[in-house]
């Protein structure tokens, strides 16, 4: 749009009409303009039928001011015309020059502040001043405060420390200076030490740059007047609560006046007891070498100084004995436990030997020489008195050492006369004149006929035992046998063995009837005992021979007769019983030939061979290196087991029991 056209639509009522009907009116009104235009005017603007205003040269301008003179013309042009740009836009101009400034602006109510959080809310534009704004019901960021609320709206509460970061309190005293810090909405002074109330302890408590100032906690009244004491006031000095001006409680004395201030006098004190104040203030109980004691007001002494003794009771002479305690009263010949007397009481010391002839003497003080003992005669002393080791053989203990008579060694001991079953015996015993030893056994009896039996014992009394002792041997011969062989008639026992016991001697095997066999016996241990009686172990072919004997038929058991068929109660073995009077059958070892009908004929009744059928097995020579047979059965063996014939039962070198026993042979005549 022209200038021109802008000219003919602002005025009102046609006004202009007049002027612009010829060019000249025309011309001058646009030379105005271009005047006002270049003096007055802002940009893009002129004026037209304004209020008076001052121009710039000197001349009457005036503003348009929407009004219309009073004669219809235009007075004067001057600035504040519109010049029409486009639409009306949010810059505090009249851009659509329709007399109103920023109306209707198109981004006005357009939706502002929709992404942040809350406490900020969406709203809508508003063109205030020239400017858009979020206006129009939005809450809009603020700059953070210290109140739990996130002001600034960028999600997080009370950040940057609001309110914070400054110095707060004092550093004066004991008083700490901190920093102001946002904590849950609220700025509080953190790290600071604030003042308290001022104490005495040598500190400025309340941080007023003084110490102690004012007498803390002093001024009260502090002690007691009672008794001795004064009361006085409690001050402040050096940090220390003290009490100024008193006259404190003092230990009690014995002075009549009240020193520790507890309302009574000299109550510490006991009249009736206390050795330096005896019956009142000032009255000691005092003794020679000896300390007081004070008793119901009355003094006494409580003990003497050391080496001395009150043996009178007198307090007036103290301890008056001048003794050093040694202890316990001794046989010394002096007073060792001070009671003014010398080795009385004395308790008798076990010093006397207690044994033989010393047993009776009793201990006896001699004053300085000590305790002595006053043996009898009949002890053994020399001349100082001193026990001497015995010489005299009178069944005394002479010399008190628990022995009798040994200076000679066989008194009491057994002692004989003769040999063999010759021999007597008796004991050794004192000569009258109690000087040697003699021996009681009687003289011995004349020797027996010649003749000696295998039992241990030296029955002809020449010296030696079971020499040439008859042994029982029986001979056999035929059969397997080449010759004759020797056989013991009974099982082997040994020399002291007896009907009830087996014996213990070892030194040969004896062929004895009446008595235990010889068991629990080692196969080498039966070798050596035959060896020792002039034999051998049997083979297994004798022992059979014996067995069986000599008759037609053989015999399968060795009886008395009909030892082809088995009869239980002839010989020793399972099936008899050795104590029919118990229920049961009992199975034991026997004497030998207790059974008399056991027995293996072999010519009158000084040729039986007795019990090669059951109550010990038997031992026979070995059959190779420890394998070592036993024949005959014992006496927990059924009946085919102490057959003649049984043969099955072998042991080795080291076996042994108490079923097991031997019998003896020879291959020539004893």
């Amino acid at each position: 749009m022209t200038a021109a056209s802008r000219l003919t639509r602002l005025p009102a009522g046609g006004r202009t009409a007049g002027v612009l009907a010829t060019p000249a009116s025309l011309v001058a009104v646009v030379a105005l303009l271009l005047l006002v235009l270049t003096t007055a005017c802002e940009p893009n603007r002129f004026c037209l039928d304004c209020a008076t205003d001052a121009g710039s040269d000197g001349s009457t301008l005036s503003r348009y001011d929407g009004s219309v003179p009073s004669d219809g013309a235009i007075d004067v042009i001057a600035f504040d015309a519109c010049v029409l740009v486009g639409p009306e836009s949010c810059n505090g101009l009249d851009d659509d020059c329709d007399g109103l400034v920023d109306e209707g602006v198109p981004e006005a109510g357009d939706p502002c502040n929709e992404d942040l959080p809350l406490p900020c809310t969406a709203g809508g534009f508003e063109c205030i001043a020239g400017a858009l704004v979020c206006g129009d019901g939005a809450v809009l960021p603020m700059a953070e405060s210290c109140n739990v609320i996130d002001d600034d709206c960028d999600g997080v509460i009370d950040d940057g420390d609001p309110g914070g970061g400054g110095f707060c309190g004092t550093d004066t005293g004991e008083c700490l200076r901190g920093l102001d810090t946002c904590v849950d909405g609220v700025v509080l002074c953190i790290g600071a030490i604030d003042a308290t109330a001022e104490l005495c302890d040598g500190r400025d408590n309340n941080c007023d740059a003084v110490i102690d100032d004012n007498d803390p906690e002093g001024g009260s009244a502090c002690g007691e007047s009672i008794g001795e004491c004064v009361a006085g006031v409690v001050r402040c000095v050096g940090g220390v609560i003290q009490c100024q001006g008193s006259l404190p409680a003092t230990i009690e004395r014995c002075d009549t006046l009240d020193n520790d201030c507890d309302g009574v006098i000299d109550e510490d004190f006991d009249f009736t007891a206390d050795p330096a104040n005896c019956g009142g203030c000032g009255l000691p109980c005092a003794a020679p070498n000896a300390l007081g004691a004070c008793a119901g007001g009355l003094c006494g002494i409580a003990f003497c100084h050391s080496g001395f003794w009150d043996l009178d009771g007198d307090m007036l002479n103290g301890c008056e004995y001048a003794c050093d305690l040694r202890g316990a009263e001794i046989c010394n010949g002096g007073d060792d436990n001070c009671d003014g007397s010398v080795d009385e009481a004395l308790v008798e010391p076990s010093i006397c030997i207690p044994f033989g002839e010393c047993a009776d003497a009793i201990a006896t003080c001699g004053g300085v020489a000590g305790w002595s003992c006053a043996y009898p005669p009949t002890v053994s002393l020399d001349a100082a008195g001193d026990i001497i080791p015995e010489t005299a053989c009178d069944t005394l203990d002479n010399d008190c050492d628990g022995m009798t008579d040994e200076a000679y060694p066989t008194i009491g001991q057994s002692c004989s006369q003769g040999t063999g079953a010759c021999r007597t015996t008796g004991f050794y015993v004192c000569t009258p004149a109690g000087d040697a030893v003699v021996c009681t056994a009687p003289p011995p009896p004349p020797p027996p006929p010649p003749g000696e039996f295998c039992n241990g014992i030296d029955d002809d009394c020449d010296g030696s035992v079971d020499e040439g002792a008859s042994t029982n041997w029986v001979a056999v011969s035929g059969g397997a046998i080449v010759g004759t062989k020797y056989i013991f008639r009974y099982e082997a026992s040994r020399p002291d063995a007896s009907a009830i016991a087996g014996g213990t001697t070892t030194a040969r095997a004896c062929s004895n009837a009446n008595v235990l066999p010889w068991t629990n016996v080692t196969h080498p241990q039966a070798e050596a005992a035959c060896a020792a009686a002039g034999g051998r172990l049997c083979s297994e072919t004798e022992w059979s021979r014996a067995c069986t004997t000599a008759a037609s038929p053989a015999c399968q058991w060795s009886y008395d007769s009909a030892c082809t068929s088995y009869v239980a109660s002839k010989c020793n073995g399972n099936d008899y019983d050795s104590n029919p009077a118990a229920p049961g059958n009992q199975d034991a070892l026997l004497a030998t030939a207790a059974l008399t009908q056991c027995y293996a004929g072999w010519g009158g009744a000084t040729n039986r061979i007795h019990d090669l059928s059951g109550n010990v097995k038997e031992w026979t020579l070995e059959r190779s290196a420890a394998v070592n047979p036993m024949r005959g059965g014992s006496y927990n063996n059924t009946a085919n087991g102490i057959a003649c014939g049984f043969n099955f039962v072998v042991a080795d070198d080291a076996f042994q029991f108490a079923n097991v026993g031997f019998r003896c042979c020879r291959d020539t005549a004893p």
